[in-house]
């Protein structure tokens, strides 16, 4: 059957889909973290990502977004005719009655669908869903004049509790006090943060420290005085690039983000370029504390939708 035609039949994301799923949006992915199989897997209860392979390619379904006029899509990612493998889509909505949704494009697809598809689509893009691209050196060293106050504050840490603070990758016999500490973590900030959003992420963590091992997730714990003071786990997107899932740090220790950043990259995005620390969403510290940190460059990601 042609890529163009329909019948697409989408299933639930498995942890046995993980590897298949990884076999695409690693090479064609552009290493955004929408296209992370880790994150369709655990984020099922806000997107209800559903997947199908068909000739050569990767069709995502979010079905956690569709409503009553648009069925919602990722891009298709393989090797092939990309045209069609749209065309596919767009027969797919049409069989349900509806009409498509892209949520999120890159600038490349969006681009190509302008350029096959014209007057078809109206395009936003959405700042508050750029992913942020910064270098593993820049993250590892926090070099020069702009990243002074940095390495200051990791200095000051290191001072203070050089002789109570103690790094180590996260293994197996630390999940379950790992997932203590990020309750504890929601717990104490669920009064100045999106109770509901915390919520939800809590609800992400743990389906990702229940299968840790399998999802092939990789972590780094400081401790202090023997106990959790800050963790953060990810996983590759590509070779060439690590996204960081979770960050959580007691604010009690200054400078213990600081610090979680740079071990952690020491530890777990060795022999990559770049490291992936997802999208605001709109709120205006983390932006203001992303955009601090001088990413090397954004993905812009665009909200497509079919006239």
């Amino acid at each position: 059957m042609a890529c163009g035609e329909s019948d697409l039949e989408f299933r639930e994301v498995t942890l046995d889909d993980i590897e298949k799923i990884y076999a695409f949006t690693s090479v064609y992915g552009e290493n955004s973290c929408q296209h992370s199989p880790v994150s369709m897997y655990s984020l099922s209860g806000k997107y209800g990502d559903r997947t199908c392979i068909r000739d050569g390619f990767l069709f995502t379904l979010r079905s956690g977004l569709c409503d009553d006029r648009y069925r919602v899509y990722l891009a298709p990612l393989g090797e092939g005719d990309l045209k069609s493998a749209y065309e596919a889509i767009l027969a797919d909505a049409a069989d349900h009655g509806k009409k498509a949704k892209f949520f999120t494009l890159t600038t490349k697809h969006a681009a190509f669908l302008e350029e096959q598809f014209p007057g078809v689509f109206a395009y936003n893009n959405e700042r508050d869903l750029a992913e942020y691209i910064f270098s593993f050196e820049t993250m590892r060293d926090f070099p020069g004049k702009f990243h002074a106050r940095r390495r200051t504050e990791i200095r000051s840490f290191w001072r203070d509790y050089d002789d109570r603070a103690e790094v180590f990758p996260i293994t197996g016999n630390d999940l379950d006090e790992v997932l203590d500490f990020a309750y504890k973590w929601l717990k104490d900030n669920s009064e100045s943060h999106d109770e509901e959003a915390l919520n939800r992420e809590m609800v992400c963590i743990r389906k990702q420290i229940a299968d840790y091992d399998k999802l092939k997730l990789s972590g780094t714990i400081i401790r202090v005085d023997g106990s959790i003071g800050a963790f953060c786990y990810g996983v590759p997107l590509s070779d060439e690039c690590y996204d960081v899932l979770i960050e959580k740090g007691d604010r009690q220790y200054p400078g213990i983000y600081r610090v979680l950043r740079q071990e952690s990259t020491r530890l777990n995005v060795t022999g990559m370029r770049y490291i992936n620390f997802e999208e605001d969403v709109g709120v205006e510290g983390l932006r203001r504390l992303k955009e601090s940190y001088g990413p090397e460059f954004m993905i812009e990601k665009y909200v497509v939708t079919q006239l």
